[in-house]
């Protein structure tokens, strides 16, 4: 435990002696804190609240424990007696504690809602409070700005069967519902621009020098030897750092084939499998559905190059479908290789530094941008009227913004082109020039192609500070790298793993991104209804150098996290029946004299619509 805690400090800055960190593995395991990034998160969260951002010592750890733990153990305590309930899925009122990340610890508003939200369908561990009803509001000509030409919402609602929605949501608009960063950037930020300033914006995802566009995409041309070929790629891009990683040059060259099975290494660590982790089904792996698929030239077509994976005696892993392994452990008969050890790590090559000379200001979010009952987007109209009145320099959208699944996309008595168009009109004149508008739709929207990676729509009118992304897409904006995605890899990756004490899920979901080197490295799709092309994938959808800053817009509930020196966000969707939810965030230029890394240059926060 004091191993985790100690990696989690030092990814916040924060290097605590060694009996801190005993102290810090004692109340984790008294008060049945078993995530050492839940502890941090707790601790950061008490430090910015209370003690203007200090780092843990014996003596303020004691009202840490006073204050914090034992007081969330008093309530779940008290809000649990007579009650004897089994709950599959729901969060206990222990795991709601990183929830209000670094905010006011003490603010049981916020971490009541959250039980409440989370245990509606369970009915269990505490009687939700009365819902409060969103109320949207908007000055943007009558609220019907993004509305369809031919849409009507009573006949709408009454061949759907519907009545008026009721946006029922724990907390109200405005609040703050996960916080992440230095505090004295979070304490001192009005989170609104200082000056006006124009930020480039050049793109980063190349092939031949040019960005996926429509003008230059060829697909549905996918063929079966195409995309092993592909595959094979990727484990020659990927293999190999994972044998220098573990073993290290010297080790990896004094391998030797194993006779029987020439995919496998046999050193002095013992036997070394490396190959790709498939599935029986081609659906979620679990125990008893992985192999390993070998890709080598020199085997014999008749001979099968795969191996049966057993985890009977592995400690840790975390494996899916598509990933490039290192397995560890010997082979007592025919195909089945016993695992011992799983890796899949190699050694990455960090972002650029920093090398921004003034504060940026950005907002993230997400769609869908309108409710699943009506085509008003009112919650799109909320979103910029935030924005209208904070101005920040770098906004991002990803889509979808018209999804091709909602019942009310039939109503439409114009082409998704031109409702989109409308759209971004819409957005841009709202915002104004100050802005730099990045915009990345998602194979989900009704007016993108169907197919992955997803190049930008293209626009009749163009504005000078509007940026049509790809998806996935890398870009360079005035000295920090920032990698976006419309598609929700993180949701894929956690459904379809196989996870024996593999850490936290975020942490663990977005380190296959850099290890696999990759924006979406399942294989097949986790999505059948996923138009995934290989060839277009390993030309604009690899991921060979960490950015600064990675957004990754998912299902699974709005985080922040700091990987890798990485902040990656998911902002939440700002259409949802729980409370939409958008990310702002600010990047400061490196404090001479203190260490360059992200968490001294950067503040986040998620904010309820």
């Amino acid at each position: 435990m004091e191993e985790e805690l100690k990696q989690q400090f030092d990814e916040m800055g924060v290097e605590p002696a060694d009996s801190v960190l005993g102290r810090c593995a004692e109340l984790a395991i008294t008060y049945n804190i078993h995530d050492a990034t839940e502890f941090v998160e707790q601790w950061m969260a008490f430090s910015l609240s209370h003690l203007h951002g200090e780092d843990p010592a014996i003596e303020n750890l004691g009202d840490f424990e006073r204050k914090v733990l034992q007081l969330r153990k008093d309530k779940a305590c008290s809000k649990t007696t007579g009650q004897t309930v089994k709950s599959y899925g729901s969060p206990s009122v222990q795991d709601t504690n990183s929830l209000v990340t670094y905010g006011v610890m003490e603010d049981d508003r916020m971490l009541d809602d959250y039980v409440s939200e989370s245990a509606v369908d369970s009915s269990a561990l505490h009687t939700p409070k009365a819902k409060k009803e969103s109320v949207r509001s908007s000055n943007l000509k009558g609220g019907v700005l993004f509305s369809p030409a031919s849409y009507t919402p009573q006949s709408a609602k009454r061949k759907a069967g519907l009545e008026t929605p009721s946006n029922s949501v724990a907390g109200k608009p405005g609040d703050i519902v996960d916080t992440f960063g230095h505090p004295k950037l979070l304490a001192g930020s009005s989170w609104q621009s200082q000056m006006e300033h124009t930020v480039p914006v050049t793109q980063k995802l190349l092939h031949n020098e040019a960005s996926l566009t429509i003008a230059n995409l060829g697909y549905m041309n996918d063929l079966l030897t195409d995309r092993c070929h592909n595959l094979r790629v990727r484990f020659d891009q990927t293999g190999p750092a994972l044998v220098d990683k573990k073993l290290g040059q010297a080790g990896a060259a004094e391998c030797i084939w194993y006779p029987q099975d020439r995919q496998v290494l046999q050193s002095a660590g013992g036997l070394h499998a490396l190959g790709m982790i498939h599935s029986e089904d081609d659906g979620p792996l679990d125990a008893h559905s992985a192999f390993m698929a070998v890709l080598d030239d020199d085997i014999e077509d008749e001979m099968d190059p795969t191996l049966t994976l057993n985890f009977s005696r592995v400690k840790s892993a975390s494996i899916f479908p598509g990933q490039v392994v290192l397995a560890k452990g010997f082979i007592p008969r025919g195909k089945t290789f016993m695992v011992e050890e799983i890796h899949t790590e190699r050694k990455l090559t960090p972002a650029t530094p920093l090398q921004i000379d003034r504060e940026l200001q950005f907002v993230v979010a997400s769609g869908p941008f309108t409710d699943s009952t009506d085509l008003f987007y009112e919650p799109l109209h909320d979103l910029l009227k935030y924005l209208k009145d904070h101005r920040p320099d770098v906004l991002v959208l990803t889509g979808p913004f018209l999804d091709a699944d909602h019942k009310m996309v039939g109503e439409l008595a114009e082409t998704f082109d031109t409702f989109f168009e409308k759209m971004i009109g819409g957005i841009m004149e709202a915002i104004g020039s100050h802005t730099a508008v990045l915009v990345v739709t998602s194979q989900k929207d009704a007016m993108a192609l169907s197919v992955y990676p997803t190049p930008p729509p293209t626009l009749r009118r163009t504005y000078p500070n509007l940026y049509m992304l790809p998806d996935p897409s890398l870009v360079d904006l005035d000295g920090l790298t920032l990698g976006v995605t419309s598609t929700d890899v993180v949701d894929h990756l956690l459904s379809h793993e196989f996870a024996v004490n593999a850490g936290e899920r975020m942490h663990r979901a977005i380190n296959h991104l850099f290890h696999q080197g990759s924006f979406y490295p399942l294989y097949p799709p986790a999505d059948e209804d996923m138009a995934y092309d290989s060839q277009l994938a390993l030309k604009y959808a690899q991921l060979k150098q960490l950015p600064n800053v990675l957004i990754l817009p998912s299902d699974q509930r709005h985080f922040v996290r700091l990987v890798n020196d990485c902040l990656v966000i998911n902002p939440g969707r700002v259409a949802d029946k729980k409370g939409g939810t958008f990310a702002r965030f600010l990047v400061a230029p490196s404090v001479p004299g203190k260490p360059a890394n992200m968490f001294n240059s950067v503040a986040c926060q998620v904010q309820r619509i």
